[in-house]
């Protein structure tokens, strides 16, 4: 960050003005008539540019000796992290196809625009609006949430081929969280609470990792039932979810203190429950879910103080 001091001048009788640095103003590329965004708090004014000055990022990939898995990892990273346009160097064929394959799973708004020789062009054609983030993030909550419910009302009723079918809910998950994030690292201007809405979003992904690698479990048995005890600890986990996707739109110190001690007090009844050999591998993934939904405790308080 770097501090400069600027002269207020008065223009008039009672207008008073402040001129841009003029190096922030070349690399941004304002104009005069462009608006700029003004953030009053307190003593401190934040300007910052509008969507209509976010620069287009570029780079370049060589994926000539990458492998399936390491290609989706590196998609998903450049599209999170804002890229827009990325030139994509390969030696197989199959490396195209891979990179379509990860765009039509995951990567909203990425298409492949050109194809020539050993070089493939993917670019960012629908724009990015970062106007649009709060929507998305309370997609991403209600589309986790269907999954935790569904998935409990699924297994109670032992329909495992409608069990497999909410899968998909956890790839939409995977969309919508990369793109937020995307939209995230594109802000403008970053507040000190950008990081705890990223680090939200993120564990929104894995709570829905979560609930897909139950469905996985049971999906590759022959047979499978759960225990009531541990239905009803199924179903404490998902309401506790859904108390906490109320308490992240309705904050409070308040709400706080009883999102912990439910926190603590589902924890000891999970510690408590009996499960049976088949039942076993599920606990970790409960316990995984509750402790994610703790870790989102602490960035929701930062978004608020």
């Amino acid at each position: 960050m770097i501090h400069i001091k600027r002269k207020v001048i008065l223009h008039g009788p009672s207008t008073l003005t402040v001129s841009l640095p003029s190096k922030w103003v070349k690399n941004n590329n304002v104009m005069k008539g462009d608006e700029l965004n003004v953030d009053d708090e307190g003593n401190v004014l934040t300007v910052y540019l509008g969507e209509e000055h976010l620069l287009t990022k570029k780079t370049k990939v060589d994926f000539s000796d990458t492998n399936w898995g390491a290609i989706h990892s590196i998609m998903s990273m450049l599209h999170k992290t804002g890229y827009d346009e990325i030139e994509i160097v390969f030696k197989n064929p199959e490396t195209v196809k891979i990179v379509q394959e990860r765009i039509n799973s995951m990567l909203m708004g990425y298409e492949i625009i050109e194809q020539k020789g050993n070089i493939c062009i993917v670019k960012a054609v629908s724009g990015d609006h970062p106007s649009e983030l709060n929507v998305l993030i309370r997609r991403t909550f209600l589309v986790s949430l269907s999954l935790a419910k569904n998935s409990l009302e699924e297994i109670k009723k032992g329909r495992k081929d409608n069990l497999k079918e909410l899968l998909i809910l956890e790839k939409t998950n995977n969309k919508l969280t990369n793109y937020c994030q995307r939209l995230l690292n594109k802000k403008p201007y970053k507040d000190d609470k950008t990081i705890y809405t990223y680090l939200i979003v993120w564990l929104l992904e894995s709570i829905c990792d979560d609930y897909r690698d139950i469905i996985t479990i049971i999906l590759n048995k022959p047979t499978y039932k759960i225990s009531p005890a541990v239905q009803d600890t199924y179903f404490q986990i998902n309401d506790l979810f859904e108390k906490y996707y109320h308490f992240f739109y309705n904050y409070s110190d308040k709400e706080l203190l009883k999102m912990r001690s439910s926190i603590k007090s589902l924890k000891q009844k999970l510690l408590e429950t009996k499960f049976n050999s088949s039942e076993k591998p599920l606990y970790s993934y409960l316990f995984s879910i509750i402790n994610r939904i703790f870790d989102c405790l602490g960035s929701t308080v930062g978004m608020h103080h």
